[in-house]
């Protein structure tokens, strides 16, 4: 067990698989205690299991992004379980929603629309820095971490509202470091490339470097360990890209898509 998150308590919405899972574990490998929340209870209580297995300490609570009354009471819970809250990660992303409205923006309905802002701001950025921030006002080292999308730097045929959303995470992030500088609260931001879910390794490499290929989840999750760590104390209101460089070099993206297992 290391001991880089010692005495942090987080709270990682969607952390039941994929990048908020390998966040969870991992935070927890290094001291954290760690409220792990989804809406798949069995998915959340492994997570557990295997945290605790190792040493770590964790609890799983039921949460749905979508509505403000479980926001609130999964930071309650947090609380009340823990004894503090000390960082928020706002992880959740309305994946189901995204796959099934790839569409242009103009053939969106209404409720479509809405569905993606909530999932995406409202409830997993908004409610949660709402309901969370007298805690992290009270503590020591506080700081909001969200997860965004390299979606919110280009345009993505199909995924406007997705990348619209992503892009107000990107500026609540901004907005909350400002805020939030007076009582000691940081918020960062990483923008997140294309990463493949359930890849725990070191990752997979292509043309023999590392920039050139798919992500997986650890690459997001160490990059977060630093980000909510004492040790980026001066780091606040940043916009991290990790995407092995694909923002930067489109050679890159047509590589690792040639390349990526079907």
């Amino acid at each position: 067990m290391g001991t880089r998150l010692d005495g942090k308590v987080v709270l990682i919405s969607g952390s039941t698989r994929g990048i908020g899972r390998s966040m969870a574990e991992h935070f927890a490998s290094e001291g954290a205690k760690v409220a792990v929340t989804g809406r798949t209870v069995d998915r959340g209580e492994k997570v557990v299991a295997r945290i605790r297995e190792v040493g770590g300490e964790a609890e799983f609570f039921p949460l749905d992004v979508t509505s403000e009354d479980s926001v609130r009471d999964v930071v309650a819970a947090t609380v009340a379980r823990f004894g503090a809250l000390t960082t928020l990660v706002n992880n959740a992303a309305p994946t189901e929603a995204v796959a099934t409205t790839i569409k242009p923006i103009h053939e969106y309905s209404n409720a479509e629309w809405q569905r993606i802002m909530t999932g995406t701001v409202t409830g997993n950025v908004f409610w949660a820095s709402k309901y969370a921030w007298p805690h992290l006002v009270a503590a020591e080292g506080a700081s909001i971490l969200n997860i965004s999308s390299g979606q919110s730097l280009s345009g993505f045929k199909g995924f406007g509202a997705y990348g619209a959303a992503k892009s107000a995470v990107n500026s609540l992030t901004r907005s909350l470091a400002v805020e939030g500088s007076a009582d000691g609260i940081r918020a960062n931001c990483i923008l997140v490339g294309r990463v493949v879910a359930g890849r725990g390794d070191s990752g997979h490499h292509t043309g023999g470097g590392r920039l050139t290929r798919i992500g997986n989840p650890m690459d997001i999750a160490h990059a977060a360990t630093w980000l909510v760590s004492d040790e980026a104390a001066f780091a606040t209101g940043s916009m991290v890209t990790v995407d092995g460089g694909f923002s930067i070099n489109g050679d890159a993206v047509q590589d690792a898509e040639a390349s990526a297992p079907s």
